[in-house]
């Protein structure tokens, strides 16, 4: 694949996710945000907040890996088997050959391993907003260069280390996949709302 068409094509995906995040869930209160629907773990704004906690692992070693100097550029990109099969994988689950993944307990959202931890929508939100301008910088430069895609990065999951293309093909698709989780708890939260509507005695659960 030339490298213009991979870069273009990885921040038209970025945009749609933007779009998505901006439609459905930026002009929300912050009880629809918070609500956590029966049989989930999770409310809507937490697996933002995970998006984030990922984010947070990769992203700083990514800019780093962008300020390396005298890195030479080359026209075409070739994806391995393995980067392929890790986009797959971390695809939303609707897709074909996306696979459930055990989230490790450092990148939960902070409620589940504090109890006490209060977060605020807001921040939460303001902060997947700079990571996608971050992320959309890095994509723009990393794939250019083959030193800077074969560099490696620290992943979630030390000691073991990815190639910084590697943890882009990562990266962008699992921003899909929790934002399309984060609808799907949303969409259940409004049912089980408009079921507590016609029946007043139902008690749902909520932030608390």
């Amino acid at each position: 694949m030339k490298v213009n068409a991979f870069i273009a094509s990885r921040l038209e995906e970025l945009d749609a996710y933007k779009k998505q995040f901006e439609n459905v869930f930026y002009f929300l209160e912050e009880d629809e945000l918070f609500f956590i629907p029966r049989d989930e773990k999770w409310s809507a704004i937490e697996c933002i907040e995970h998006i984030n906690n990922l984010n947070e692992v990769y992203l700083p070693q990514l800019t780093e890996v962008c300020k390396k100097k005298n890195a030479s550029q080359k026209e075409l990109i070739e994806l391995s088997w393995w980067q392929k099969r890790l986009r797959n994988m971390m695809s939303p689950l609707d897709h074909p050959k996306s696979k459930k993944i055990r989230t490790r307990t450092k990148l939960q959202p902070r409620r589940i391993q504090n109890p006490d931890h209060k977060i605020s929508a807001q921040k939460v939100m303001e902060n997947f907003i700079s990571d996608l301008s971050q992320l959309e910088k890095i994509i723009r430069i990393i794939p250019e260069s083959p030193e800077l895609r074969n560099t490696r990065v620290m992943s979630a999951a030390p000691p073991i280390k990815f190639k910084s293309i590697t943890a882009l093909e990562m990266l962008i698709p699992h921003i899909g996949r929790y934002l399309s989780q984060a609808e799907r708890i949303l969409s259940g939260g409004n049912v089980e709302k408009q079921a507590k509507l016609k029946n007043e005695d139902l008690i749902f659960p909520g932030r608390d």
